[in-house]
């Protein structure tokens, strides 16, 4: 199986089930805005939450969706094909993966600038969320990928995958947080933006190849 064929095929896909990719972008404006609705006009209050509730929206959203990412190709043995064809494995797990974050996250991400201004963030506070989303969210979406492939075998995996991968995920809210905060207070947010991007790059250097070797062990 070629790499453009496991694109093709995920596009397609995702376009006969747009309906799990409303959801999750459903989910995620509705806790999103949920907030500036409860809270009113407190604008400091907002200022300070909305760091930690744009990434906890996005990281809820996409756990919604994350247990398919591998389930329908283990059940139709599709996953098996893939372990023998001639392409590394773990590249074709990191294509799956890289398109799950296109076709999922990709929406929250764009609309991200939206619901920032409901919490009153302007200017370039607006493209600190944005680029903290992108860099948080490719990192989520690895280690969700992870804990899908852990919990392949079983039936109802959504209870597991969540206690599994909000643990290994705090330390980029954290740090996500604080790099939105300190950008709303004019304030040096390199520090956690380069966290956020030594992430980045770890888990999605790291994260196909744990991810496929955890396919390979429950498949067999």
């Amino acid at each position: 199986m070629l790499l453009r064929d496991i694109i093709r095929r995920d596009v397609k896909i995702s376009i006969r089930r747009s309906t799990d990719v409303l959801t999750g972008l459903i989910f995620f404006l509705l806790i999103a805005l949920i907030f500036p609705l409860a809270a009113g006009t407190e604008k400091d209050l907002l200022l300070k939450m909305v760091g930690p509730v744009m990434l906890i929206s996005a990281l809820l959203a996409s756990m919604m969706s994350i247990q398919n990412i591998f389930k329908p190709d283990y059940i139709n043995g599709s996953l098996e094909q893939m372990m023998i064809t001639t392409n590394s494995f773990s590249a074709l797990i990191a294509v799956k993966i890289m398109m799950f974050w296109i076709i999922f996250s990709m929406p929250l991400i764009l609309i991200a600038s939206f619901i920032a201004s409901a919490y009153y963030v302007t200017g370039f506070s607006i493209f600190t969320v944005v680029l903290t989303l992108v860099l948080s969210t490719l990192s989520l979406v690895n280690l969700s990928a992870f804990a899908a492939s852990l919990t392949l075998a079983i039936r109802n995996p959504g209870a597991l995958i969540s206690l599994i991968v909000i643990p290994l995920s705090l330390p980029i809210i954290i740090f996500g947080s604080k790099a939105i905060e300190y950008s709303i207070l004019s304030m040096d947010n390199s520090g956690p933006l380069y966290f956020l991007t030594g992430m980045m790059f770890f888990t999605c250097s790291l994260g196909p190849l744990v991810t496929a070797s955890a396919i390979k062990i429950s498949i067999d």
